[in-house]
């Protein structure tokens, strides 16, 4: 079985197709990470912006805050403070009442600290400036507000559709055990969350690689063959099976531990115990997980996608008579659903399509998506999970069963 399984592996490897491909992949996502870093700014201490490695090293001199109710109420009434004295005060509503110099160092450098606020006491008064909503707000507790807020917002949701009133309780629920919220440097985190997106390469290129695995032996001829020896119909199949799973996940924890290499050297682990709330502080999140633990279900996620795609591409190899068909309809069932739109539909429109391989780009922990099964309500990840599972398994056996019965040419 070893030797059978090696033999398949150096076949993948030996194509000069799939070497080409893989190296232009991992080119261009080193490139893309260039971008990530160069493109990244933040603001000084005297408010100004700068980018790149200078924005990384003043990203590492960000200290934690924690989202204190005693905290919150001095950076609300500091802000308060400088829009009514005359030496930091402004009539343009666009530097939110400040002026130039103080909405840099106050304001910009603690951007994500006001965007939380707002968020959590705006509500829907969305044509409230924030003078007015500090001003309204001061003094009411945080956490509560905050409890409120995203009971209003799944009304929303409940009213339009898309969850269930029993999800609603669901969220409600996970939301109770967000605690002890803190904001600071993330950087790395960030940018792995941020790289997810990247998998709608890596399945192509994932595909390419299996697809001849048994349309190959079609083409070539050698399928009478093997099916005829003593192990063609057991161990080779096996084989074969086994070491697309293993260049699967060679190809994608490789390209993606690279990255994260990269990106680990550049911007430091700092923040993987920050709540995940951190990442998004203008919409709310209520998954209880840190960085660290949201960036390894990202990453398992998009492993499950890959394995889901590989198993369909198996299944695929094993039915079509070339391994351009295979390439073709992979191709097709990655890039068509990345223009199918959530809004186009309905409840189960929504939620099948979160359900395909290809859509794993477009999770996010702002999503409010959950589903019942029985006796319970799952969340998408969850949900993802056992959707995964089935497919893999059901695609892999078919995968197995068609090759095995399929008409041998004379």
């Amino acid at each position: 079985m070893k030797r059978l399984v090696r033999y398949e592996w150096k076949k993948i490897w030996g194509s000069r197709l799939n070497q080409l491909t893989v190296l232009g992949c991992c080119l261009f996502l080193l490139f893309c990470v260039y971008s990530v870093i160069v493109q990244t700014y933040a603001v000084d201490e005297k408010g100004n912006s700068v980018s790149g490695m200078e924005a990384v090293k003043t990203m590492k001199e960000l200290p934690t805050v924690q989202v204190t109710q005693e905290n919150v109420e001095q950076f609300m009434q500091k802000y308060l403070d400088c829009t009514e004295d005359p030496q930091t005060n402004s009539r343009k509503e666009e530097t939110d009442f400040l002026n130039e110099e103080v909405y840099g160092t106050l304001y910009r450098r603690n951007r994500d600290f006001f965007s939380l606020l707002m968020t959590n006491y705006q509500g829907s008064s969305r044509e409230l400036n924030m003078k007015e909503v500090f001003q309204r707000n001061m003094g009411k507790d945080f956490y509560k507000s905050r409890s409120e807020q995203l009971a209003i917002e799944l009304d929303g949701f409940v009213k339009t559709g898309m969850i269930k009133e029993n999800q609603k309780d669901y969220w409600l629920e996970k939301d109770a055990e967000v605690k002890d919220l803190k904001l600071g440097n993330f950087q790395f985190w960030k940018s792995m969350i941020n790289s997810a997106g990247w998998i709608i390469l890596i399945m192509p290129l994932i595909c390419v690689g299996i697809a001849p695995l048994f349309a190959g032996e079609y083409q070539t001829g050698a399928d009478s063959l093997l099916l005829t020896m003593r192990y063609g119909k057991s161990r080779l199949v096996r084989a074969k099976i086994l070491s697309a799973v293993l260049y699967a996940t060679a190809v994608y924890w490789g390209i993606v531990l690279a990255y994260a290499g990269i990106y680990l050297m550049i911007f430091g682990p700092q923040g993987g115990n920050l709540p995940i709330q951190a990442y998004d502080t203008a919409n709310p999140i209520s998954y209880s997980l840190t960085m660290w633990q949201a960036v390894l279900l990202v990453v398992l996620l998009g492993y499950g996608a890959v394995l889901c795609m590989t198993a369909v591409t198996l299944l695929l190899s094993a039915v079509f008579k070339n391994s351009y068909g295979v390439i073709i309809t992979d191709f097709l069932l990655v890039l068509i659903p990345s223009f199918l739109y959530e809004s186009a539909g309905g409840y189960l429109w929504k939620h099948v399509l979160a359900l395909l391989p290809s859509k794993i780009t477009e999770f996010r922990f702002t999503d409010y998506l959950a589903y019942n099964v029985p006796g319970r309500v799952i969340g998408l990840p969850a949900m993802l999970f056992v959707v995964d599972v089935l497919c893999i398994a059901g695609f892999i056996l078919a995968s197995g069963y068609a090759f095995k019965h399929h008409q041998v040419n004379k």
